[in-house]
C-alpha cells in the first residue's frame, strides 16, 4: 500500500510542478520596456496564456493567447495551432504560417516551459532561426522574434 501511495505522490508532484515554477520570469518582466520602445501599440504577438497576459497588461501589446477569452473567436482552435502548430511545430513553415495566421509581428519564446492552452511544453527555438521566416529582435531571457511579412 505505502508503495503505491508514494507512486500516487510522485505523480502528483510531477503535474504540479510546471505550476510551481514561475509562470512569467523576470528576464520577460525585464523585456517589456524593449517591447514599448520598439513596437508599436496593437501588434501582435505570438504568446502563450501568461506571456500573452503580460504583454496586454503592460504594453497595450496584443497576444495570439490571453486577455478576455469571451470575446476571442474560435479559441479552442487559437489555442490548438498556437500550441501545436507554433511551439510545437515540426518545421519553421509551419510556425511562420501560424503566426501569420493571426495577424502577428512578433513571437514570444521564453526560457521557461509555455503553456498555450492543453500542456506546459518546453520549447525548442532552433526552429525560429530560419531567417527566411523569423529574425532575431531580443534575447535577454526571453527571445522576441520578428515575423517575416513576406517570405520569399
Amino acid at each position: 500500500m505505502i508503495y503505491f501511495a508514494f507512486f500516487d505522490a510522485q505523480k502528483a508532484m510531477d503535474t504540479a510542478r510546471p505550476w510551481m515554477n514561475p509562470i512569467v520570469t523576470q528576464e520577460e518582466y525585464s523585456a517589456i520596456e524593449w517591447v514599448k520602445k520598439n513596437t508599436q501599440e496593437r501588434d501582435v504577438f505570438v504568446t502563450d496564456i501568461f506571456g500573452g497576459e503580460l504583454l496586454m497588461g503592460n504594453t497595450l501589446r496584443e497576444g495570439t493567447e490571453g486577455g478576455d477569452w469571451a470575446i476571442i473567436p474560435k479559441v479552442v482552435e487559437r489555442m490548438s495551432d498556437v500550441q501545436y502548430k507554433f511551439y510545437e511545430a515540426k518545421d519553421v513553415k509551419e510556425a511562420w504560417e501560424t503566426a501569420r495566421k493571426y495577424g502577428a509581428k512578433y513571437a514570444w519564446v521564453p526560457d521557461r516551459q509555455v503553456f498555450p492552452g492543453f500542456a506546459w511544453k518546453q520549447v525548442d527555438s532552433s526552429k525560429f532561426e530560419d531567417e527566411q521566416y523569423f529574425r532575431l529582435a531580443y534575447y535577454e531571457g526571453v527571445k522576441i522574434y520578428e515575423v517575416k511579412q513576406n517570405v520569399e
